[in-house]
């Protein structure tokens, strides 16, 4: 009998990979799943419902299985999408109530699109496609961060506290602008308005950080630069003392 620990996840870099290799496929299948349901794969959140089981999927995958990785991932990608068109028709008529892990689910796939609206209206081209997804696989480890603390397993916990850690580590102003868009649901835009600056010095640097903890995760190195605070917003930096994932792991309660 074989052991266990010969059949190991991928590594999270080789991970994303396979997420940014099979986008196109998961939204093929979400796409003919919307179809039959006579939904738009896009507004009912098919989409979401697919990229979200592609990324599980890929951060499970165990090669040494010998299973190709569209064998394993069809059936996964086909039933979230399914699933979330059947809650849709149940919606629509009134009827049904989804559990607290499929909401939890549904409620990350909404944040996710909502934080990069651009993915739903279809903006995006080869060209910032690939940073775009990789934005994403980022902001939805941070959403099941925020919505899984209190129920995590062990091993979960584990993982949960390792990514506060990365976060708290960065300067208070990016802690606070993880925490603002991933646990308050502000908009990058309204968080601009609310610190009286331009919202391409936001949109920046929201998107430094979060390239910064996806090659965090992705390497694992400790000796990766961690991001500077752009000069548009070296005034508002300093009014920060402490940032907010540092005064979680304080066991504070921010303010």
């Amino acid at each position: 009998m074989e052991d266990s620990n010969d059949f190991e996840c991928l590594p999270r870099e080789e991970a994303d990979a396979l997420v940014l290799e099979h986008r196109g496929w998961a939204e093929s299948i979400a796409r003919s799943v919307a179809r039959a349901w006579n939904l738009d794969w896009e507004l009912d959140g098919l989409d979401g419902a697919a990229m979200e089981a592609l990324i599980f999927c890929a951060r499970r995958f165990q090669p040494k299985r010998g299973v190709p990785f569209k064998g394993y991932a069809r059936k996964r990608i086909h039933e979230a999408s399914t699933e979330v068109a059947r809650k849709c028709k149940s919606w629509h008529r009134g009827l049904g109530v989804s559990s607290p892990d499929e909401q939890r689910s549904r409620e990350i796939s909404a944040d996710l699109l909502e934080i990069f609206p651009e993915v739903r209206v279809g903006e995006l081209d080869d060209s910032n496609a690939r940073s775009a997804i990789r934005q994403m696989l980022v902001g939805a480890s941070l959403l099941a961060v925020k919505q899984g603390m209190e129920a995590a397993q062990p091993d979960e916990f584990l993982d949960y506290k390792r990514m506060i850690e990365n976060v708290a580590s960065l300067e208070p102003i990016h802690q606070l602008i993880i925490w603002k868009v991933y646990w308050e649901g502000v908009s990058l835009r309204s968080l601009a308005e609310e610190w009286h600056t331009d919202g391409l010095n936001v949109i920046r640097e929201h998107k430094t950080v979060i390239e910064y903890l996806h090659k965090d995760m992705s390497l694992k190195k400790d000796f990766l630069n961690k991001p500077k605070v752009r000069p548009g917003l070296r005034a508002k930096a300093k009014e920060i003392r402490t940032g907010p994932f540092t005064e979680l792991l304080l066991g504070r309660e921010h303010r």
